[in-house]
């Protein structure tokens, strides 16, 4: 694992405070799937927001260390 890809965990990990009502959100369509009966809902857009919400914190922090 390169030096780059350690900072990117690192940095990834320090975001996730910031990201927890993205998380939350994600949590709580889990468990609304879990008690529903239709299989054709899922939660990839909550999933996807909290991802965004990592990447964005992130960018800043990983882009310096490339210059």
């Amino acid at each position: 694992m390169s030096e780059l890809d350690d900072a990117k965990d690192r940095v990834e990990n320090e975001c996730r405070p910031h990201c927890t009502r993205a998380w939350y959100e994600y949590e709580e369509c889990v468990k609304r799937l879990e008690k529903g009966t239709s299989g054709e809902a899922h939660c990839t857009g909550q999933y996807l927001d909290f991802w965004h919400c990592i990447d964005h914190c992130a960018a800043k922090k990983l882009f310096a260390a490339l210059k």
